[in-house]
């Protein structure tokens, strides 16, 4: 039975196509003029085979400034189609990438993606899947090319020997049912082979950032034992995967063999009785090449709309359920020559009024800097939770002021870290009923509205990344600051000792200036894979600077007390309190619960 996607992997790889028109049509047109002219210059040569034989010099010189303007001009459409279709192999590249990394980044709402499950997974959906993709897309110029020479090739020696054309055809039809016939196993052999190169590029990911963990548990033995297994598996389905498609491209190479044999053969007699003049000889041993390419071109086209289909497949689990439409739904993509670093547009404050700067359509590389909403109270009514038939919690009401320190405690598995996804849109896979206000209106999309600057979350297990201090805490974002906060529009430096004047108060607040002043470059410190260069208190405080370098009205944290001693988180929360932002946070030691001005305990 045909998938959906199987039946859309053509439409879908027009919407790529078709995301810079100008540029794919160029290429397509360059391209195609490029196959298509060898049908020329193959008369010309027979022309002037034939001038040869009857002794016709001004003709044989005519033809031969023919032949030289036919080269040249291939050389060009050569070169203009290999520009301009680098361009739009970008642009299509881009365009998928863009979309998923859109529904990966998004915090809930109708356009977040499920998360991507390991670092090698997102590498091959992000590299492979969008390039096999690409590369078939780029396959329609060599097929349709293709496609035209043959067609004025077959009439123009059909004129010639109509049985000998005849002979020609068959062994590439034959190449063409033989690669049909392969069909499940091309898939098949492509999806193992992708699998398997995810695991690998997960693990090896892991070792990375478990590096600490692998050698303190003595564990590297067993580890590395696993790893070679994935590295063999890999090495197994890749070898299979390539052999095939290789295998099916050789056999559409040694179909065209035949069909070259077959026509001398049936042609020997004639050449020998000379029937077959020498023009006519050059004809065919013209043609004949090029239109070997074509089942070769239809082998390859079959081969890449599998591996297509495997790809489109593997890149819809990142997006959005059930919109597959969303991997190649249009964005504006600022790819250009020089592109300079994206600067948010203004926006108008209340209701997010579009101002007369912003851009109609929604760009995935810009940031867009929401306004802010000063936060009067976040009221949560009777809300109530369920995974299945299992009852979370039930009837939950509570509000968080400006300004208020509130902490959520109870058992483990309780639902606390359950309860901050749920508020944050980000527990999609939850049934949730009841409501959640901000200054008494309705959240309608919690993943969309509670961002910076009205709200940011640090979770219990912060995600950093292998850069500096300071874009680990600015992430590349431009800070739009609030009048008289202490937060300034400003990017962080790697060098050391050129540090924008807002992130020292920053890390204050954060409870991190006497860490940073003790790390040899300070703010512009690089603190390896996941952070590997932190301890476990040090990553959560920079998790909490992070959160804090747009000063959100209310700021939910999951239980920091983990990873930090009592006295830096007692410090944390006091410097959090004195910048007047409002605490929703997870936690258990009971120095933080006297502090609540509200405690909410869900058993």
């Amino acid at each position: 039975m045909i998938s959906p996607t199987e039946r859309s992997v053509l439409r879908l790889g027009w919407r790529v196509s078709q995301e810079r028109p100008f540029e794919f049509w160029v290429g397509f047109a360059a391209f195609v003029t490029f196959l298509v002219l060898p049908a020329l210059t193959g008369w010309l040569t027979a022309e002037a085979f034939a001038a040869l034989t009857d002794s016709d010099i001004r003709r044989l010189y005519v033809i031969a400034g023919m032949l030289l303007v036919a080269e040249l001009v291939r050389l060009s459409v050569f070169s203009i189609g290999a520009v301009s279709f680098t361009k739009s192999w970008t642009f299509m590249r881009s365009l998928m990438q863009g979309n998923m990394l859109h529904a990966q980044m998004v915090s809930g709402g109708r356009d977040a993606g499920p998360p991507v499950r390991s670092a090698g997974d997102a590498v091959s959906r992000f590299r492979d899947d969008t390039s096999d993709v690409v590369s078939f897309v780029d396959l329609w110029l060599d097929v349709t090319g293709s496609l035209i020479f043959t067609i004025i090739g077959l009439v123009i020696l059909a004129q010639v020997n109509l049985r000998a054309t005849v002979l020609a055809a068959v062994p590439m039809v034959a190449g063409a049912v033989v690669v049909l016939l392969l069909d499940s196993r091309i898939k098949q052999f492509r999806r193992e082979d992708r699998a398997a190169t995810r695991a690998v590029g997960g693990m090896l990911g892991d070792l990375m950032a478990g590096a600490t963990t692998v050698k303190v548990n003595d564990a590297a033995r067993p580890v590395m034992a696993h790893f070679q297994h994935l590295v063999d598996t890999r090495r197994r389905t890749a070898v299979r995967d390539r052999t095939l498609s290789e295998a099916v491209f050789q056999f559409a190479f040694g179909a065209s063999d035949v069909a070259v044999a077959l026509v001398l053969v049936v042609t020997a007699g004639a050449i020998a009785s000379g029937e077959f003049e020498l023009a006519e000889i050059v004809l065919f041993l013209a043609y004949l090449p090029w239109l070997a390419n074509f089942p070769r071109q239809i082998a390859r086209f079959i081969t890449r709309h599998r591996q297509a289909l495997v790809a489109f497949e593997g890149m819809e689990e990142l997006v959005a359920e059930g919109d597959r439409g969303r991997i190649v739904r249009h964005n504006n993509l600022p790819v250009q020559r020089d592109p300079e670093r994206p600067v948010p547009f203004e926006v108008g404050h209340g209701r997010g009024v579009r101002s007369e700067h912003q851009p109609e359509n929604h760009d995935l590389l810009v940031r867009q800097i929401r306004p802010r909403v000063p936060l009067e109270g976040f009221e949560v009514e009777n809300l109530t939770v369920r995974y299945g038939d299992r009852e979370v919690f039930a009837d939950l009401s509570f509000t968080v002021e400006a300004g208020s320190f509130v902490v959520v405690t109870g058992r483990i598995g309780s639902g606390k870290s359950t309860l901050l996804r749920v508020l944050l849109g980000l527990a999609t896979e939850a049934t949730v009923t009841g409501s959640v206000r901000w200054n008494g209106s309705e959240i309608v999309d919690r993943g969309s509205f509670l961002v910076p600057p009205q709200c940011a979350f640090v979770s219990q297990i912060p995600q950093l990344l292998s850069d500096s201090l300071a874009d680990n805490i600015l992430l590349g974002s431009h800070v739009v600051p609030n009048p008289g906060s202490w937060v300034h529009p400003a990017r962080a430096s790697a060098s050391p000792g050129h540090v924008p004047h807002h992130l020292p108060e920053t890390v204050r607040v954060a409870a991190l200036t006497d860490d940073v002043a003790m790390m040899p470059a300070g703010l512009a410190t690089v603190i390896g894979p996941r952070g590997l260069r932190l301890s476990g208190g040090q990553r959560q405080r920079v998790a909490a600077a992070r959160a804090l370098v747009q000063r959100p009205e209310l700021l939910i944290v999951d239980d920091l007390s983990s990873a930090l001693d009592v006295a830096t988180e007692f410090e944390l929360w006091e410097n959090v309190a004195d910048a007047g932002i409002a605490v929703l946070a997870v936690s258990h030691r009971p120095r933080v619960l006297e502090q609540a001005d509200l405690l909410i305990d869900l058993g």
